[in-house]
């Protein structure tokens, strides 16, 4: 397909432009649904439970909450173990 812009025209490549959409959704997605690991900033995704995280980082495994984003400890426990 050909597009005009001012005036010049240029080809749209469809399926490109269309996996463009797919990346920046997924993007978008992952920016909603996921908090970055404090230590090494990995995306990590909460689908339930308690607050008590492990990064699936091998290298890492840093065990943190998820409400406060420190490192685990007693308070976050005591705290916020199943806050929403």
């Amino acid at each position: 397909r050909w597009e005009l812009s001012g005036s010049y025209a240029y080809r749209v490549d469809e399926k490109a432009a269309e996996q463009a959409r797919w990346e920046e959704a997924s993007k978008e997605t992952i920016k909603k649904t996921t908090k970055p690991c404090p230590r090494c900033h990995v995306p990590v995704e909460k689908n339930g439970g308690c607050m008590h995280m492990k990064c699936p980082q091998p290298q890492c495994q840093l065990q943190w909450c998820w409400n406060c984003g420190c490192e685990w400890n007693r308070a976050c426990m005591g705290d916020h173990w199943f806050d929403v």
